[in-house]
């Protein structure tokens, strides 16, 4: 009789620690449904939150293989996701777009730390700002890079209009002080890095004075601009020309050597000429004097000290006019 109430205790046992087992599994599985579930959400949430962002954003791993590719990405590259994923970045880039693409993720994947760098596009004229991340695993070694690229096109054209504005005289449309002397140092260098001399004329509108006081300035203001347009049409695309000042001007004709010195002042004087003669009936002449001096990278001196030459070589010009 005990042993038989004995076997029933352990039945009893048993069925009380399956059920509890049977609890342990339901609960078990339940969390991870409820696991799955918020995984699922999260990753949901994030997609949602990549697809809606301006920016692209994708993932390659260590070989340059598409990983995943936000909605915008997608829409640039103007493919859909299944045509994308797993294909590598040269089958959708040209060799130069992926010969740079290879050689900036790969900076990233061995430093292992983000870089970011301004990208203009091989596609359209738009700029990025590109930030490349490392994609670790648990051991610390990066199996992959992230590229988040931001649209900064309307902020580089601002840019580039400022830097016009800031260069530019508003007047008349030539180089201003500022941008003269920013180009001339260049020149400079150059110069003296190929050992090859520049010329610099410096010009100087006569009269100018005379035309405000009797005709007014907005006459004189447009004398400064008609000065600018024959400056052009003397000289070439290429040509520094520049207003530095009231009524002066700078010119640094490219590429004119030895011989050739003559042609800057003559081609200039022939079309102050031109336009005198077509325009006899404004009451004077526009009149230029002006001076030329030579840069030797043997004997160097600073864009100072340049123009004090060629102002000095206008004003011996200029004398020589009064003298007449």
């Amino acid at each position: 009789m005990e042993d038989k109430d004995k076997t029933k205790e352990q039945l009893l046992n048993e069925v009380a620690e399956l059920r509890q087992r049977l609890s342990e599994m339901k609960e078990s599985e339940l969390k991870r449904i409820q696991y799955e579930k918020a995984l699922m959400e999260s990753e949901e949430k994030y997609r949602s939150l990549v697809d809606s962002t301006d920016d692209s954003i994708y993932l390659v791993d260590r070989d340059y293989k598409y990983l995943f590719i936000n909605k915008k990405h997608l829409s640039r590259l103007g493919l859909s996701e299944e045509q994308v994923k797993g294909k590598s970045y040269r089958d959708l880039h040209s060799q130069e777009e992926t010969a740079l693409f290879i050689e900036r993720a790969g900076k990233a994947i061995k430093q292992g730390k983000s870089i970011q760098y301004e990208y203009a596009s091989f596609r359209d004229a738009r700029y990025f700002l590109q930030t490349y991340s490392p994609v670790k695993n648990s051991a610390g070694e990066t199996v992959a890079v992230t590229v988040i690229s931001k649209d900064i096109t309307k902020r580089k054209h601002m840019e580039d209009e400022l830097r016009t504005v800031s260069l530019t005289d508003e007047l008349t449309g030539l180089y201003n002080r500022r941008g003269f002397l920013v180009l001339a140092e260049q020149h400079l260098k150059i110069a003296n890095r190929d050992k090859k001399g520049i010329f610099m004329l410096y010009a100087d509108l006569d009269g100018l004075k005379e035309i405000n006081d009797k005709f007014g300035h907005r006459e004189g203001d447009m004398m400064l601009s008609e000065t600018a347009k024959i400056l052009r049409d003397s000289y070439r695309e290429s040509d520094i020309i520049a207003r530095i000042g009231g009524d002066e001007f700078v010119v640094i004709p490219i590429g004119i050597v030895g011989n050739d010195t003559a042609i800057i002042i003559d081609r200039l004087q022939k079309k102050i000429d031109t336009y005198n003669s077509i325009n006899q009936y404004r009451g004077y002449k526009l009149e230029i004097s002006a001076g030329l001096a030579y840069y030797d990278p043997k004997n160097p001196c600073n864009v100072d000290e340049l123009l004090e030459k060629a102002d000095s070589m206008m004003y011996e010009q200029k004398k020589r006019k009064k003298r007449l």
